[in-house]
């Protein structure tokens, strides 16, 4: 069955928005110059590529833990990027990037369902190749900070200090001692 791909035109500008939506976390701390959600999105994916059979805690499905690795900004596309401090007050994240990624991937029928399934899946945690990608979308978050600090900005302790992003390494032992190493380098510049 062939498709017109001009039907599509709005479905690929909303996935081209994530070239240009800067990470706003980063913007938070004075990083005017940082990374987008498609270069966040990228490193998650290669990543999870990377990784995904240096795990000994579980045997993973790369091949669906890339596709979780894929789709899990699909949501920002239209949301935006909504920072860590700003979840107490917007409580609604998780349904509003699942609408908005209903939205979207309608216009594919059927397989825009599986994209849709995807997210849903990695926004509720609901396997482990699901909590694998978020523990590495923590641990690119880490490598980034990292990063942004090797060039000289230091406002970057909450990125460290904050439990929840490390309670995402504690089904990945592998994952968690490189956390623990990145967190003690940055102890280390402090």
């Amino acid at each position: 069955m062939s498709i017109d791909l001009t039907t599509l035109d709005g479905l690929f500008h909303d996935f081209l928005n994530l070239k240009k939506i800067r990470r706003t976390g980063w913007q938070l701390r004075g990083i005017r110059d940082c990374e987008s959600i498609a270069d966040h999105a990228f490193g998650v994916a290669l990543l999870t590529m990377l990784l995904s059979d240096k795990i000994t805690s579980h045997k993973l499905d790369r091949a669906h833990a890339l596709e979780l690795a894929m789709t899990h900004e699909l949501g920002e596309c239209r949301v935006g990027d909504i920072p860590y401090t700003a979840l107490r007050y917007w409580t609604q994240k998780s349904e509003a990037e699942q609408a908005a990624v209903a939205d979207m991937t309608a216009p594919l029928g059927e397989s825009g369902k599986r994209y849709q399934e995807l997210f849903a899946e990695f926004e509720s945690n609901a396997t482990v190749e699901a909590r694998f990608v978020r523990a590495i979308d923590k641990l690119e978050m880490l490598i980034t900070a990292s990063e942004y600090e090797h060039t000289g900005f230091r406002a970057l302790g909450d990125f460290w200090d904050n439990a929840s992003t490390f309670a995402a390494f504690e089904e990945f032992p592998e994952l968690a001692a490189y956390a623990r190493t990145l967190k003690r380098r940055h102890d280390e510049r402090k």
